[in-house]
């Protein structure tokens, strides 16, 4: 009898898919958080994250280090995000506008403890501040490592997390006082 298999299937799974396949499984959950931290939607976030591992395998080729293959997840993860974000601002002007009504609604502050209110101070933090302070302290990155997942230098990096550290003094400073800015 002939088999008819060819050598693909005789061997199992390739070398590219169980690198791949440990990848996935060390970081998909992590991934999630990280994603549903900066898009607000665990939802819209697993769609993030599915379609940077989707990209991740698609050109897992043409990575020059597979073994930062982490490190390439993650800056897709980001850069989706943002993309989604962005999409989802113009979305929320065009839906508000359609509705007569406000563009940018404020905290409501019917949240409960200091998590509460920190979780909303970061999700009023524009989209760069907020991928800085979610990478820093989330995913506990190194000021180089957020750069490469960012794209950018460096000194961008300590300057969005002190802006954002500013804003979200300013922003818990607001809360605590029953919505009320206290002079510096």
């Amino acid at each position: 009898m002939v088999d008819i298999a060819g050598p693909a299937e005789q061997c199992g799974p390739s070398t590219r898919e169980t690198a791949f396949l440990e990848l996935f499984e060390a970081n998909y959950r992590d991934m999630c958080r990280l994603a549903t931290l900066l898009l607000s939607d665990p939802h819209r976030a697993e769609d993030m994250v599915q379609e940077a591992f989707l990209r991740t395998y698609s050109g897992w080729g043409k990575l020059r280090h597979p073994e930062r293959a982490d490190a390439y997840v993650r800056r897709s993860v980001v850069n989706l995000c943002r993309s989604g974000l962005r999409h989802r601002l113009v979305e929320t002007r065009g839906n508000a506008r359609a509705a007569g009504q406000p563009q940018l609604p404020g905290w409501d502050g019917d949240g409960t403890g200091t998590s509460i209110a920190v979780l909303h101070a970061v999700r009023a933090l524009p989209t760069r501040q907020r991928t800085a302070v979610v990478l820093r302290y989330y995913a506990d990155l190194s000021q180089s490592d957020m750069a490469e997942t960012m794209g950018c230098s460096v000194g961008t990096v300590k300057s969005q997390l002190a802006k954002a550290r500013a804003a979200l003094s300013r922003s818990l400073r607001e809360a605590s006082s029953g919505g009320e800015a206290e002079e510096p």
